[in-house]
């Protein structure tokens, strides 16, 4: 399929991503624009993911953000949010300083409790799990069925309970951890949420 030079360079200006890589996308999407945006996003996050893995992201910023529903009243709910990155250049760009507000604004609409699923204590998880469980056995359920069923529970926990698990409010078809990985092929350099607060008035 003919790929004209207008539309690599449309993709570009979207995406940011290499001229090859562009036409690539754009040839596989069969000249559609919006699928080969999601292409491109898929192929260099997952790229840019693997090479910035073992990265030290000893840079950032800290962002705090105030939800007040009532224009004239007292904010209930605050979040302050460390974004790392490598450099203080890229902490300063404005796909990071954009992406550092939309994190405090999830944060304060999908109430996580940690960060990523390693963080979450143990045994607070084993008890998600015997309960699930007990409530498929006395349901009746096969013990082959009762283990599946107790894994989907434990997977529907883990997704409200992990920050980078949960569907970004932003975009609910990416979770948070996609996104930053966007972020990540857009700015070159690794993201990462070092960590969080939210407060809530009467929580």
């Amino acid at each position: 399929m003919e790929i004209s030079a207008a539309a690599v360079r449309e993709l570009r200006e979207l995406t940011n991503a290499p001229m090859m890589a562009c036409k690539s996308a754009l040839v596989d999407a069969g000249g559609d624009l919006e699928k080969a945006a999601e292409l491109v996003r898929e192929r260099t996050g997952a790229k840019m993911d693997a090479r910035v893995a073992d990265r030290t992201a000893s840079e950032g910023a800290v962002v705090s953000y105030l939800h007040t529903p009532t224009p004239g009243l007292p904010a209930r709910v605050g979040v302050l949010l460390q974004l790392s990155s490598e450099t203080d250049f890229v902490a300063k760009a404005e796909p990071f300083q954009e992406l550092a507000r939309q994190l405090c604004l999830h944060i304060a609409a999908s109430k996580p409790l940690v960060v990523r699923t390693e963080d979450v204590d143990p045994a607070l998880l084993e008890k998600e799990r015997d309960f699930a469980r007990r409530e498929a056995e006395e349901q009746g359920k096969p013990a082959e069925v009762v283990e599946r069923i107790v894994e989907g529970k434990v997977k529907k926990v883990l997704s409200e309970w992990v920050l980078l698990d949960q569907p970004f409010v932003i975009d609910p078809d990416r979770t948070v951890a996609q996104a930053i990985s966007d972020v990540q092929g857009v700015l070159g350099e690794k993201v990462e949420i070092a960590r969080f607060a939210r407060f809530e008035v009467g929580a």
